[in-house]
């Protein structure tokens, strides 16, 4: 009985971490919470990062996790001039109304787009990034407040990684020139939730005082991404 019970902790176990391990995607309500790390670290891009392959880049907004996150994926197809952006949003808190939807309606409203762009529009997406200081060193030790507003980025090109992420410490959220560029290829409809200074009575590890099913977590940045 002992031997049983042993084997189904550790399958469950397996399954579970084999679910933790973000695939590009976040719409699983129920593994979400489990993946958020891996997948705002890139964990994905970079077992894939190598040279001669496609580009991929990823910028998340985080618009008070509980409130708005918008996700930005882009695939570079190097046999033509184009790529695919897959632009997802979402409310990532952990309560029953997981996801963001018109008039709060619920799980089954996630919204996600996938448009082909051009090489034009890639091009002005990556030049955006430079010129919001993308290419500069993370800022090693940098908190990520999920009740806040941030911005994260990361770009695989030609077998180099590369992580940066904007807080208003180091940046004007409002006006970083890649969100604009990023709204062409963007089609899921749903209003972008502009930056607004938070209301934060007290933070815990799981809850604050913002009610019952407010979430509060803390993601810091380490060298070349988020610090284990």
């Amino acid at each position: 009985m002992n031997v049983i019970s042993s084997s189904l902790r550790i399958m469950c176990l397996s399954i579970l971490l084999t679910a933790c391990t973000a695939d590009g995607g976040t719409n699983n309500p129920v593994f979400r919470p489990f993946q958020w790390y891996s997948y705002a670290n890139g964990d994905d891009i970079r077992a894939n990062c190598a040279p001669g392959r496609n580009a991929r880049y990823r910028l998340i907004y985080n618009a008070i996790y509980d409130e708005q996150v918008r996700t930005y994926d882009i695939l570079q197809i190097v046999t033509s001039d184009s790529a695919t952006q897959t632009t997802r949003v979402f409310r990532g808190g952990i309560s029953v109304n997981w996801l963001l939807g018109a008039g709060g309606s619920g799980p089954a409203a996630t919204h996600e787009s996938k448009e082909v762009i051009s090489l034009k529009d890639l091009i002005a997406i990556e030049q955006a990034l430079i010129k919001s200081g993308f290419e500069k060193p993370a800022i090693k030790g940098q908190i990520l407040h999920s009740d806040e507003f941030y911005w994260i980025a990361m770009v695989c090109r030609d077998g180099n990684f590369k992580y940066y992420a904007w807080t208003d410490d180091n940046a004007d959220i409002a006006k970083l020139p890649f969100r604009e560029v990023l709204s062409r290829g963007d089609k899921t409809g749903v209003p972008f939730q502009e930056p607004y200074v938070p209301v934060v009575f007290g933070r815990s590890s799981r809850y604050y005082n913002g009610g019952r099913d407010s979430t509060y977590f803390k993601l810091q940045i380490g060298d070349n991404g988020l610090d284990l």
